[in-house]
């Protein structure tokens, strides 16, 4: 076998995770190739809807506080990035209306603003909201009068994921990192309990450390995986609707269910949560239905919008739903960042973070045992 070279790190998966991994990394000044199965960047981060979203206000563990601190790299991260490549992620804090149409509903959203009282945006305004129909009106005019009222989120926020992507790639190239397109990973190198490096089609990668960012595919990169920290596919389905100019601002919900406005017009609603779907990205006439019907429900405007497009993603789950962030169990020189499910997005900046402190051994300063691959499940 062919041995194609020796680095300082190894990421497995170019999505949102890897790319930003490795992006952090090379800061460091560490030598750093991304292997891609397929194209970096058109899996699971390129098909969701470009959501940034806060943690549950009822959660005060580690996972609310990197999601919350995460969410706040936000602006920072994008502006650096339009600053290196030129390319605009268009970042927008536009803010989310859960809409609130029975009594259960409407108390789980007392029950959440209540929980976030404390919560500022660093203008002073109040994170978490209660609305009437009336004020639910005024702020989007297009939603259905229909309803109990709306529970406002004013950090959400959403990126255009696709630009994220390219801007995240461009950057990586800027900094030194090589992107492997169509180098799937077979198997990792073990040489006495320790990872030395992967196998790919191609050849033999040597690296000092790898970082498994493979997404779905996390836990087929080694046959013990599964066992350790088993990934599986979790198929979301999308539908593109496209409008002569944006309906209303913010991102509009119930329950699992989102609309989401571009500036130009389209409006994405998503996203099925399908686990029993297996590695397979067709659309259903099921699952368009589905979200279309729940999107008139909320916006009933809609109806005459035309369908642009519809596709599927598979989101990474995890029998938890926590991700994987750490050195993993039995490999020594393996760190996972995978797994996160439907917060990969807005989680990427952080976990970024808390892979480049783990390899400097600066450590990192949230307690990430929640998050350990090997727990017990």
């Amino acid at each position: 076998m062919v041995r194609l070279a020796s680095l300082d790190c190894i990421v497995i998966g170019g999505g949102v995770i890897g790319l930003t991994v490795a992006r952090r990394l090379a800061s460091d000044g560490l030598a750093v190739d991304v292997l891609e199965r397929g194209v970096c960047g058109r899996e699971a981060s390129w098909a969701g809807a470009g959501v940034l979203s806060p943690c549950n206000p009822h959660r005060s563990d580690a996972l609310f506080e990197l999601q919350d601190r995460s969410l706040g790299m936000y602006p920072a991260l994008c502006a650096e990035l339009v600053h290196e490549t030129g390319i605009d992620p268009d970042y927008d804090l536009c803010g989310a209306l859960e809409l609130l149409f029975t009594d259960d509903a409407a108390s789980i959203a007392r029950s959440d603003e209540r929980a976030g009282r404390d919560k500022r945006l660093p203008d002073g305004r109040k994170v978490y909201e209660l609305h009437d129909p009336t004020e639910t009106a005024r702020i989007a005019p297009a939603v259905t009068t229909d309803l109990l009222g709306s529970l406002e989120c004013r950090s959400a926020a959403q990126v255009r994921n696709p630009r994220l992507l390219r801007a995240l790639l461009a950057s990586c190239g800027k900094r030194g990192v090589e992107i492997r397109d169509g180098t799937p990973v077979v198997d990792l190198l073990v040489e006495g309990g320790r990872v030395t490096g992967v196998q790919t089609a191609q050849g033999h990668v040597e690296g000092g450390c790898v970082v498994l960012c493979a997404g779905a595919w996390s836990s087929q990169v080694h046959a013990r995986l599964n066992d350790t920290m088993p990934v599986v596919p979790v198929r979301g389905q999308i539908v593109l609707l496209k409008l002569p100019s944006r309906p209303f601002t913010p991102i509009i919900s119930r329950g699992k269910t989102y609309l989401v406005p571009r500036h130009d017009g389209h409006v994405l609603l998503g996203a099925t949560e399908e686990p029993d779907a297996g590695y397979n990205k067709r659309n259903t006439a099921a699952g368009v239905s589905k979200l279309v019907a729940s999107a008139l429900q909320m916006v009933p405007s809609l109806a005459d919008a035309p369908i642009e497009a519809t596709w599927a993603g598979l989101r990474p789950g995890t029998p938890d739903d926590k991700p994987y962030i750490g050195p993993v169990p039995g490999f020594d020189g393996l760190i996972a960042a995978t797994g996160h499910f439907r917060t990969g997005l807005t989680n990427a900046p952080v976990t970024a973070e808390a892979v480049a402190a783990m390899i400097s051994g600066r450590g990192f300063d949230t307690d990430l045992t929640d998050c350990r691959p090997g727990r017990s499940r």
